[in-house]
């Protein structure tokens, strides 16, 4: 088998417990249920694109301060593990990245703080540090595959030589693409798209699967 030379992590309900930042940031603030959630559901039953139900969610934050945007992401915990599995993949070699359809607003400083190579997720447009109401989308709800390419390049790996970790539908898609395809805490469709299913709190769980030692006893 293979050896993993780098890891691709999804955020949102994997290195974090939080299943969406975007709904985080709405129950906050108060417009999670007269607009975060109809919106949602106008894009779940195909009556608006991804971009227009982005831009919605956005649309309904604006005017907010950047500053109180970071605090309420800032609330969003790590899971459990999150920064031992990483230091341990890391101090083993392994390249490491955030790969999210959630908000750069939290995937930066989580890592930073876990030392992530790489960080992709969508961004918010502000206009001094006013949130203006835009919104960059760099990783679409089923984006992620399209972003494969790119992340390989920069982390100077093949796809083959890759893990990805997540929990969910937009994570299934990479599993058949890459070496080692994780679903994590995932539901049975997402969990049958994957190599191997691991269930668990603690992210440390995964430290023998990724770091190879798992692996290499099952071979062996």
């Amino acid at each position: 088998m293979q050896r993993i030379r780098a890891v691709i992590f999804d955020l949102d309900g994997t290195l974090t417990p939080v299943h969406s930042v975007w709904q985080y940031i709405h129950e906050r603030l108060g417009t999670w249920e007269n607009q975060g959630l109809k919106s949602l559901q106008a894009f779940l039953e195909g009556r608006i694109t991804y971009q227009e139900f982005a831009d919605r969610d956005v649309w309904a934050w604006k005017g907010v301060a950047r500053c109180t945007l970071e605090r309420i992401v800032s609330e969003i915990p790590l899971r459990p593990g999150s920064e031992r599995t990483t230091a341990t993949l890391k101090a083993a070699g392994l390249k490491l990245a955030i790969l999210s359809s959630g908000l750069d607003l939290l995937a930066n400083p989580v890592g930073q703080k876990l030392g992530m190579d790489l960080c992709l997720a969508n961004g918010l447009g502000f206009s001094n540090d006013i949130l203006d109401g835009t919104v960059q989308i760099r990783v679409p709800w089923h984006g992620k595959p399209d972003r494969l390419p790119m992340i390989c390049q920069t982390l100077g790996v093949e796809p083959s030589e890759v893990a990805v970790v997540g929990d969910g539908a937009g994570d299934a898609p990479l599993f058949p693409m890459v070496g080692l395809g994780v679903a994590f805490n995932a539901s049975p469709d997402v969990e049958a798209m994957a190599h191997v299913s691991v269930r668990s709190t603690d992210l440390r769980t995964l430290i023998p699967l990724l770091s190879g030692q798992e692996r290499d006893e099952k071979v062996g």
